[in-house]
């Protein structure tokens, strides 16, 4: 059966010899195409499936997984991949992305996160940190932010990667730096919003480039998965 679908390209690589496989975002899954001949100097898809590509596809569904026939673009943000950081801060939401098991709102916070890359930084990275919060929620693996992981106070000076969650001064024994009382509550602020509230906490809270890594860590840690992708990033935060 054919079928047209709207998605967002993550990535793509060769397979077997001249083909591809494409990992997309739709509006409800995240999904593999087989593209044949993709790699072949004739082919016309080959265009159509970079990264930062919003497109319109024709698949037929198969037994393993979808066949990419053809497409057109949307819209292309060719601007994200002439940036270095900003491309690269986009391929660790595609990474972590595709780590997850559920898509619920990536698709259009994806796409704003991209729309927002020409525009504002500040924005951009919101909404990158918006990607990151949904993805470590589907995961289950959200910090505790309703007071210290441990003894359930209030009192609160730090978010604990081990711990899960945010620290007291007596559970925190010193361990971890202190965090300032605005960065704690933009934390709790971004794990307890729902969607309705997004922009409450874009209004009163600055996200940065140190919070998209903070985030992707924190994934990376309780995943158990090592991403090069954030390696490469926090390589080039002191270049910029």
């Amino acid at each position: 059966m054919k079928t047209k679908i709207q998605a967002l390209v993550l990535s793509v690589v060769e397979y077997k010899e001249k083909d591809g496989l494409v990992k997309v975002l739709t509006a409800d899954s995240i999904l593999t195409l087989y593209a044949r001949g993709l790699f072949k100097p004739n082919s016309k898809n080959l265009r159509l499936v970079q990264p930062f590509s919003y497109n319109e596809f024709m698949i037929e569904d198969k037994m393993k997984m979808p066949l990419l026939l053809q497409g057109h673009t949307i819209h292309y943000y060719y601007h994200i991949q002439e940036d270095l950081l900003k491309s690269s801060c986009c391929f660790v939401l595609h990474d972590l992305i595709q780590r997850t098991r559920k898509e619920e709102n990536l698709f259009n916070v994806l796409l704003d996160c991209w729309n927002s890359a020409d525009k504002n930084l500040d924005d951009f990275y919101f909404w990158a940190c918006i990607v990151l919060k949904y993805c470590i929620e589907q995961e289950g693996i959200q910090p505790f932010v309703d007071g210290c992981v441990h003894c359930s106070s209030t009192r609160v000076e730090t978010l604990s990667q081990k711990d899960g969650g945010f620290l007291c001064e007596k559970c925190n024994h010193g361990q971890y730096p202190k965090w300032s009382i605005e960065q704690l509550k933009k934390y709790r602020a971004l794990f307890k919003c729902k969607e309705e509230n997004l922009d409450y906490v874009k209004n009163h809270f600055n996200f940065n480039l140190d919070d998209l890594i903070y985030l992707a860590k924190w994934m990376e840690y309780h995943s158990q998965k090592n991403y090069p992708s954030i390696r490469f990033v926090e390589n080039i935060r002191g270049l910029n």
